[in-house]
Formats: structure tokens, C-alpha cells, sequence
């Protein structure tokens, strides 16, 4: 039985307590309460879990510093002074619970430390509420909340001033009388003087006599007001030490893309200026005061793996050692009649033991207290006539009443779930991601995100690789879900004006841009561009990333007053060697074609225009002999096109082909056409010679055999046809001599035909053994 408590709430004080399955009366209340979810016991607290936290005094810890990346987290530290032991209280939503556990950061100093480091777990509030002695998940009524403290000593006072001091028996509701007014709920309890029954509707006041549960109950209470449309997690950090000391908390969460943008303004004279301006929110809960802002920009790996949720290893399950028993012998009885007189004698006279077939067998006991349904207890056993046989069955039931119960708390498996298979757990020994995780790139080495940092309006860092970090030199104050645009950069760039033409973007005009060479010393995040032209808008483009030094294009409108047609001509092949080798035939040719661009400029302006040709695999540029600069996917030629002028640009491409043949599979005709060829060097052609004489030979040697063989299906189709008439002909007649004799002759021609079928395979055999030996060795080029 747990300790009660003494608790007020809505003008009665009273006690509650959970109990361990209760038997119940006859008479109940017909109030219900829905079956209850099992709930593992747990402490509940607020705000911490640990006893060290709630001795320690509260501490206040401000975001001093905030880092925020392009891969959709941010860094979060806190700093502050603390003296001698200090808690910090946070809160945060359920979601970023783990990126907490994986990324928090603790720094105690001068000679301070951190202790652990307490949270609330992932269960639901009616879970965790029924972890408590008394449950208050489902709005109980003051019948239900007596029932659950059955036992329990209370005093109650009526509206009259009468107390009664007794212990709870039961929560009755009798029947509604015909006439007169309902009772209601009636509580029976055991007093000195006997068993007392007092109706709940005329008490004025509960108490419960223990004090113990009023702690537990409070805090349930605190949990279901503080938990109201609230799903935030409480975490609590003890830092513990002597004197004043500074600490620090970092951590890493869940946050919005800091997203930049920029204006470029030209004016008149060409001269360019580069004003970069952040957005970024506070989309936490907490207003942010004069806080170190830093920007990365870059793409560092992040990634989720849930910590939150315990996991369980799956362990095999061992089977015990099963030994047969000895059965007990029954003996027989002896012979002497004195001493059959005491007992019955039981089995068969030869005293055999196996005949011994008795056992016990019992079958499960359970059943609610509350409602018990006589728990049976069955025997069926029979004594055979000296068949030695005893059979015990037997088994306890039950069933639960109405009335709702304290439902068993189960394990912790019921509550969060499937533990790992077995396959997981290895495979998660092994390093292997199980389905449910997400493959872990290696990681990005970055500096301590801890080190203090200072800088102008924003500084670079070198120190973070790939990285680029802008460290905003004046602190920033933002409230909680604003959000707020600061400068990154105000400097002065290198530009030109160009014109840019890709046949895949405009296939009439180009686009007006600039060539923009960052001489900042600034790494410019990729973002929006507006531009102003001689102080006034002339279009949006795109940045990409620039690191210092480096140059891109950027464009922002149509050129309509210039136009470009392409004009690519049809791919051309020139054959260039023939060769012989390794009993194949090779053609090496060249492919070759070219692409015109006719530029026209209408403008009253010279343009500087540059084309973007496409690469191809495979192919190499010709002419012009270097392109004024290339990337990945493009040949860029510039063209200065003077006002009112046309100017024609080619591009000239050159691709190699080989075409390999087999020379044993080549026809003659064939043979003889590369044998002409002009670039068949006179070796070669010598070599084309001696394989047409060796393919004749071979052709010849199939021809006869194509022409014996049709030969052979004539004469065959012929006694097919003299078959049917000899069948259909008397014998005594000259036309069945006449068929006969010739039939006869036509098995001597067929025989000679086979023959020279047979001669014929062996010349064709050997012709093409030696125009496979030659071709397999000869080489000529």
C-alpha cells in the first residue's frame, strides 16, 4: 500500500491513493471510468528529475551567441556567471530533443563541474499521469477518487460541522428510491464505534488522515496545468562549484535557413558596388539581446538519429535443462492377509511401474479482486481397478467486475515500443544502418563552435575549410518570432558590361549581364541580385557562390537590341588510314563539323558579346584555337560587336571514329572497294589482293556446294514424284518399267552427287583455313 497524502481541491480536502487490485462489495457506484493504460512508475517532476537539481538554486544563462548554418540548424550559446551550485532550467520542443542529446556542449570553470544532465522522457501526459498514486487522467469523480483509496484513514466533516474520523471500507451507489430524493454515492467507512455510512453529497470536507500522498498528488496536478497546450520537454543542467565561476551551454537545433541577398548598383562609368544584406529569425521562444550573430555559409553534413527513444538489445532466449523424473513405484500389496488389511491395494500383480500413469495438471490462476467470479478448482481423478492409474486436473479462473481497476504497470517495452530485432542488433554492432536510420555521411570538421569570436562587419574564416562563416560585428537584439535583415557586406567590386549568349537559355538574343570579379575579401553566399543601372532598376539575377578573386557572370535582362543566329552545318567524315592487323580491318576517319555564329548589334552602344558553346564528348575544338574561357559544360568566346555591325564567328569541332570490320566475315565486292581506296597504302592493297584471291576460292567452293545440293533436291523432289506413279501403276505395264528403270538410274546419279558434295566440303574447308591464317597474321598499315 503507498502513503496517502492530504490534499485540497475544490473545497474538499481529501486523500488519495493507488492500491493494489481491491475486491469489491456488491454495492458499487455505476459511475465508470475507462479502462487505464499501463504506465511504468516514474518521478514527475516539472522541471527536473534529479534531487540535485531541485536542491540547487536556479540560474539564469542569456544566448550570448548564435551561429547559423545553411544546412537548416543553428548553434545556440549561453554564458554566464554562476556562484557556487546553480541549476539551469530549459525548455524545448519535443522535436529537438535530439539534436540536444547530440550536439550539448557543458563548461564549467575554474575548477567547477557538471553534473548530469536530467529530461523529460517521450511519454505522453496521460501515460506519465498514471504513473502517479493517484490518477487523475480521465477526470475522476469524488466516488472514483475514494475508490482508488480504499483502506485509507480520513476525516470527514458534514455541512453541519460533524466529523467523522474513520477508514474508507467502500464507494456504494444504491438504487434509486421510487420516491424521495438520490442518495447519490455512498461512503462506507470503519470507524471506532462500527462500520458508518455517509452520503458524498453532504460532505463539506475530506481529509485524509496520512499526509505522504499530498506531494505525489500536487504533482500530478502541476504536470496536467503545466502540460495545457504545451509540448515542450524540460531540461535541467546542475552546475556544481565554489565561489563564482563562468559557465557556458551550447547545443545545436533545428533552424531556419539564413538566406542572403544582394545589390549591385553600376553607374555611369562602370564603377560597381556590392551591398549584401542576411535575413534571419529568432523562431525560438526566447528574445534575443545583444547577441553575437554568426552566418556559415557552405554545405556541412547534418544529419537526425533519434537518441530520445530507448532502445533494447534483443537477448536469446535460453531454454533450462529438461531431466525426466522417476515416477514413484506403487508397490503391491503382500500376501500375508494382516497386511492387505490397512490399505487398498492399487495396480497389477506383477507390480509393472509404468502402470504408475498419475500427474498433476493445473491450469493458470488470475481474475480481478474487484467482481471475482468464484475462482474453480476442478479435480477429475479415477482409481482403476488395479489399473494403477491416478489423474489430477485442475485450475484456478476468474474474471474482472464492472467497477474500473488499477491496470498492472508494465515494462517499459509495452510503453515505447518493439525492441530491435535480432538482425538490427547485429547489424548495428557491425556499423550497419538499420532501415528506419538514415546513411551517416562522414562528418565536417569544424572549429570549436565554443571560441569567442570578434570582427568587422563580417570577417572571414578561414578555419572552416569549405566553410564560410560572416561574423556580424555589432551585437543584435531580436525578440522571440521576429525576424531581421543585417548587413554583411557594403565594398566595392570589378565589372563589366557583357552581352551572353546560350542558344538553350534565348535562341534570338542574349541577356545583358556583368562579368563580376569579387574583389572583397568576402566569400559571397549564393542569393538573389538586384541591380541598378546608372541609379535606376535594370533587372534581378542569381549569384552564385564567389569566393574571393574569383570571377562569374550574372545576367538580369534581354539584350533586345542585339541578335544571334546559330547556324550549325551537317557533321562531316573524312577517311583518314586504312590498316590490317590481327585478322581485322581498320578505318580510322574523322569527323568534322562547324557551327556559325552571326552576331548583329542594333544598339548604339558597342557590346562585348560571349557566347557559350556546348561541349561535347568526344570531340575537340579546332577553331578558334582556345576559347576566352570554359567551364564545365561550355566554350565561352567573346566577340566586341562595334555599333550598327555584324560579326561572324565559327566554331570548328573535330571528333575521331573508327570503323573495325572482320576480315574472314568481308565479301569480295567489299574487298575490292576498300582495295581502291586512296588512302590504302600499296602494302595494304597487296594485302586486299592476295584476300580476294582467297575469298574466291572459298566463294567457288560454296557455290559448288550450293549447286550440288539444289541438284539433290531436284532429283529427290523427281523419285518422289516416280514414287506416287509406281504405287498407282500395274507392274505387268511398260510404264512401271519405264518408272522403275529411271528411278534406278537416279540412285546412281544421287550417289555420285554426295560424293562430290562430300569433295567440295573438304576444298571449302581447307580454302577458308588459309583465309583465316592469312588474315590471322598478316599486318599492313
Amino acid at each position: 500500500m503507498r502513503p496517502s497524502h492530504l490534499v485540497p481541491i475544490v473545497g474538499l480536502t481529501f486523500g488519495l491513493m493507488a492500491l493494489a487490485p481491491l475486491a469489491r462489495g456488491d454495492n458499487q457506484p455505476d459511475t465508470k471510468q475507462p479502462p487505464q493504460q499501463p504506465a511504468p512508475k516514474q518521478p514527475a517532476a516539472k522541471m527536473t528529475a534529479g534531487a540535485d537539481a531541485k536542491q540547487s538554486p536556479p540560474v539564469n544563462l542569456p544566448i550570448t551567441r548564435v551561429v547559423m548554418f545553411s544546412a537548416g540548424v543553428a548553434y545556440f550559446h549561453r554564458e554566464g556567471d554562476v556562484t557556487g551550485d546553480g541549476r539551469l532550467d530549459l525548455r524545448f520542443d519535443e522535436g529537438d530533443v535530439n539534436d540536444l542529446l547530440k550536439s550539448l556542449v557543458l563548461t564549467d570553470k575554474d575548477g567547477g563541474k557538471v553534473r548530469a544532465v536530467t529530461y523529460d522522457n517521450r511519454m505522453p501526459l496521460d501515460i506519465t499521469l498514471k504513473g502517479f498514486a493517484v490518477d487523475v487522467t480521465e477526470n475522476p469523480t469524488m466516488g472514483q477518487l475514494m475508490h482508488q483509496v480504499r483502506g485509507e484513514k480520513v476525516e470527514v466533516a458534514d455541512k453541519t460541522g460533524v466529523v467523522t474520523v474513520g477508514q474508507i471500507v467502500s464507494v456504494e451507489r444504491p438504487a434509486v428510491p421510487a420516491t424521495g430524493p438520490d442518495p447519490g454515492e455512498i461512503l462506507n467507512l470503519l470507524t471506532e464505534d462500527g462500520l458508518q455510512t455517509v452520503e458524498l453529497k453532504q460532505l463539506k470536507k475530506i481529509k485524509l488522515v496520512r499526509p505522504e500522498l499530498q506531494a505525489e498528488f500536487k504533482k500530478a496536478l502541476e504536470m496536467l496545468a503545466s502540460a495545457r497546450g504545451d509540448n515542450k520537454k524540460a531540461v535541467s543542467v546542475v552546475f556544481s562549484g565554489n565561489g563564482k565561476r563562468k559557465v557556458a551551454v551550447g547545443y545545436v537545433n533545428e533552424a531556419p535557413l539564413w538566406k542572403p541577398s544582394y545589390r549591385l548598383s553600376v553607374d555611369e562609368k562602370g564603377a560597381t558596388r556590392v551591398q549584401g544584406w542576411a535575413t534571419i529569425e529568432n523562431t525560438t521562444d526566447e528574445d534575443w539581446t545583444n547577441v553575437k550573430v554568426g552566418l556559415v555559409a557552405g554545405r556541412p553534413m547534418s544529419f537526425q538519429m533519434d537518441l530520445y527513444d530507448p532502445l533494447f538489445v534483443p537477448r536469446p532466449m535460453v531454454e533450462p535443462d529438461l531431466f525426466a523424473s522417476l515416477r514413484p513405484p506403487m508397490y503391491q500389496g503382500g500376501l500375508n492377509p494382516t497386511a492387505n488389511m490397512g490399505g487398498v491395494a492399487m495396480g497389477n500383480a506383477t507390480g509393472n511401474p509404468t502402470n504408475v500413469a498419475g500427474g498433476f495438471g493445473g491450469g493458470g490462476f488470475g481474475g480481478g479482486v474487484v467482481g471475482i467470479q468464484g475462482g474453480q478448482v476442478g479435480q477429475v481423478g479415477q482409481i482403476g481397478n488395479l489399473g494403477g492409474q491416478f489423474g489430477l486436473q485442475g485450475g484456478f479462473t476468474g474474471h474482472y467486475g464492472t467497477y474500473p481497476q488499477r491496470v498492472p504497470r508494465p515494462n517499459l517495452r509495452t510503453l515505447y515500443g518493439d525492441r530491435l530485432t535480432y538482425s538490427e542488433y547485429v547489424n548495428r554492432l557491425r556499423g550497419n544502418p538499420t532501415p528506419v536510420e538514415n546513411d551517416r555521411p562522414p562528418m565536417t570538421t569544424v572549429k570549436d563552435p565554443l571560441d569567442k569570436r570578434a570582427g568587422a562587419l563580417a570577417v572571414a574564416d578561414g578555419a572552416l575549410g569549405d566553410m564560410f562563416e560572416y561574423t556580424i560585428d555589432e551585437p543584435i537584439t531580436l525578440a522571440k518570432q521576429k525576424s531581421a535583415l543585417v548587413p554583411l557586406v557594403n565594398e566595392a567590386v570589378e565589372s563589366s558590361r557583357v552581352s551572353i549568349f546560350n542558344a538553350a537559355t534565348l535562341a534570338k538574343h542574349p541577356l545583358l549581364g556583368l562579368k563580376l570579379v569579387n574583389k572583397t575579401k568576402l566569400h559571397l553566399a549564393q542569393g538573389p541580385v538586384t541591380v541598378f543601372d546608372g541609379g535606376t532598376f535594370a533587372g534581378d539575377a542569381r549569384l552564385p557562390d564567389i569566393k574571393p578573386g574569383e570571377t562569374r557572370l550574372v545576367s538580369y535582362a534581354i539584350d533586345l537590341g542585339t541578335e544571334v543566329v546559330a547556324e550549325p552545318s551537317e557533321t562531316k567524315r573524312t577517311l583518314l588510314t586504312v590498316a590490317v592487323a590481327d585478322g581485322k580491318l581498320v578505318m580510322r576517319a574523322g569527323l568534322k563539323r562547324v557551327t556559325t555564329y552571326q552576331i548583329r548589334n542594333r544598339n548604339p552602344q558597342d557590346r562585348t558579346v560571349i557566347v557559350e558553346h556546348p561541349k561535347h564528348s568526344g570531340w575537340k575544338l579546332v577553331t578558334p584555337a582556345k576559347a576566352d574561357d570554359q567551364t564545365r559544360s561550355f566554350y565561352r568566346f567573346d566577340s566586341v560587336v562595334k555599333a550598327g555591325a555584324l560579326v561572324t564567328l565559327e566554331v570548328t569541332e573535330e571528333s575521331p571514329a573508327v570503323d573495325v570490320y572482320g576480315l574472314t566475315e568481308t565479301s569480295r565486292d567489299a574487298l575490292l572497294r576498300y582495295a581502291s581506296l586512296k588512302e590504302a597504302k600499296p602494302a595494304v592493297r597487296e594485302v586486299f589482293t592476295k584476300l580476294i584471291e582467297l575469298r574466291e576460292k572459298v566463294d567457288e567452293a560454296q557455290k559448288g556446294i550450293a549447286d550440288e545440293q539444289e541438284l539433290l533436291k531436284e532429283i529427290a523432289d523427281d523419285q518422289d514424284r516416280i514414287r506416287k506413279n509406281i504405287e498407282r501403276t500395274p507392274k505387268e505395264s511398260e510404264a512401271f518399267k519405264r518408272y522403275l528403270k529411271k528411278f534406278d538410274d537416279q540412285e546412281t546419279e544421287i550417289e555420285k552427287r554426295r560424293a562430290r558434295l562430300k569433295e567440295l566440303k573438304v576444298e571449302l574447308a581447307k580454302h577458308e583455313k588459309a583465309l583465316k591464317d592469312f588474315a590471322g597474321t598478316v599486318k599492313a598499315e
